[in-house]
């Protein structure tokens, strides 16, 4: 089983904060929907701790490290709990009994936008009891493909990537938002619907 984890060196952490960093409205409005020219509906105004909803995207404006304008949508596809394909051994996780989660998230680039890095490191999932879990940094074989990049990858203007990331959690629990937080913005979360009956 080729497992490969990988922590952000600090140069891809400060590029991702900034490149990947919402902006939103904080001026206390509910999230507005706005169709975009593919049809994806995104939440121009966020007020503070409301989740949006998955398949809902985020955009953002910011200044990139080099003074250029860098903006583009952050969107949480869907979440699956317990998740099929995931063929990872139990000592992978970092919980006695997992049970394995798989994240889909998108990211577009404005078209007026400088190159955007995405990357796993800012994505978190979130439980009732206040408690976060990190994206593992897990890729390669035994995970759900296309994989969203563990050590992070461009996303040029007007173009968007799509993957997976792949997480533990516990038996018997089940997180209740998503959180994208890079370090240094406000976190930005969507709602994580209760399973199908």
């Amino acid at each position: 089983m080729n497992i490969r984890r990988a922590a952000c060196a600090t140069l891809l952490i400060a590029a991702t904060t900034t490149a990947c960093a919402g902006t939103g409205s904080d001026d206390g409005q509910q999230p507005t929907t706005a169709a975009k020219a593919g049809g994806t509906p995104t939440a121009s105004a966020t007020a503070k701790g409301s989740a949006l909803r998955l398949g809902s995207g985020h955009h953002w404006s910011d200044t990139d490290l080099d003074g250029s304008h860098i903006s583009g949508t952050t969107t949480v596809v869907g979440y699956t709990q317990p998740a099929e394909g995931v063929h990872l051994g139990d000592e992978v996780s970092h919980f006695p009994h997992p049970v394995w989660a798989v994240l889909d998230v998108k990211v577009c680039a404005d078209e007026d936008s400088t190159n955007v890095l995405v990357a796993q490191q800012p994505w978190q999932l979130g439980f009732p009891d206040g408690t976060r879990v990190a994206a593992p940094l897990i890729s390669g074989a035994g995970v759900p493909g296309p994989e969203y990049p563990v050590d992070g990858d461009l996303v040029r203007p007007g173009t968007c990537l799509r993957g997976k990331i792949t997480f533990s959690v516990e038996k018997g629990t089940r997180p209740d938002r998503i959180v994208y937080g890079p370090e240094g913005r406000d976190p930005v979360q969507w709602a994580v619907p209760e399973p199908r009956k």
